[in-house]
């Protein structure tokens, strides 16, 4: 390990050792076993995100929502507040750690809602959010987010090769990003393989209490969403209104029907709340495309 690296590692136990002294005086008991299992985790299986620095600018122009970002954004972030409220009470109910985000076709903005919902999750700063791009026929996660990754998660799942070098921490230090920048015609056999269950059984053991995010590609393009969906805990659904038509949304829910539906996002909503809307049926096991 190097200088810089053991540095890093000393800074991020200090901030699990200041977690930890503040849980002791906290009523929330899943504070303290969460930064206890930090504490806990072999050093060998740990993963250590190199941190990124991200172009602000950038990330405007991609309607990225980083730390610290307001003004004409607040409506958007108490909305992804809200999207995060929301599932991870479902998660929490349902003993979800793996969450597929997917959606009809192409252009309804699936991969810009699982990185801002990613950057909302990592704000609560209590557990490890990891964010995989498995959108392998066309990654755009690091795209959107202006990075590039020194080892490519495609590389993982062709190769097998080891994954301590894929992630990047972004925005926050508790935010992982496994991402590539080059494309694949064999995405599906790769996530079909047994690497892909290996890459969810490292990241596991290696984070502390994680989520784990995965962008995917529209259900009616491949079949790589159809392969992902019974090796996950649920799918979240991205619709946009004005570009994802009845039709679609409708074939495409009918595709996912054997699968736990964690909720459906509606973007580009043209109400007069300019920003994303989260809704469930009346017994909270499918989607309302109703909620704006």
């Amino acid at each position: 390990m190097t200088i810089i690296e053991n540095a890093i590692e000393k800074t991020r136990n200090a901030h699990r050792q200041a977690l930890l002294r503040r849980s002791g005086d906290s009523t929330d008991k899943q504070t303290a076993t969460r930064t206890k299992q930090a504490l806990s985790i072999d050093a060998e299986l740990r993963l250590r995100p190199r941190a990124v620095v991200v172009s602000a600018e950038h990330c405007r122009e991609r309607r990225v929502l980083l730390p610290g970002a307001e003004g004409k954004d607040a409506g958007a972030i108490a909305a992804y507040r809200m999207l995060r409220t929301r599932l991870l009470h479902r998660a929490s109910t349902k003993q979800w750690t793996t969450i597929a985000i997917t959606s009809a076709g192409a252009n309804d903005g699936k991969t810009l809602t699982a990185v801002n919902l990613a950057l909302s999750l990592a704000r609560e700063k209590t557990r490890e959010i990891v964010l995989l791009d498995l959108d392998m026929r066309n990654p755009s996660v690091c795209r959107t987010l202006g990075i590039e990754p020194t080892f490519e998660l495609r590389r993982y799942l062709e190769t097998g090769e080891d994954l301590t070098e894929m992630f990047v921490s972004v925005g926050s230090e508790n935010l992982m990003v496994g991402g590539s920048l080059t494309s694949t015609e064999h995405a599906s056999e790769l996530l079909s393989s047994t690497r892909f269950e290996d890459l969810l059984r490292r990241v596991k053991l290696g984070a502390v209490e994680p989520i784990i995010l995965i962008d995917l590609p529209p259900v009616l393009l491949t079949d790589d969403a159809l392969v992902v969906a019974p090796r996950v805990d649920a799918v979240l659904v991205v619709a946009s209104e004005g570009a994802t038509s009845k039709a679609g949304f409708d074939r495409a829910m009918g595709l996912l029907a054997d699968f736990p539906i964690a909720g459906v996002v509606l973007n580009k909503v043209t109400e007069t709340v300019p920003y994303y809307g989260y809704g469930y049926d009346a017994d909270g096991q499918g989607p309302d495309t109703t909620a704006g």
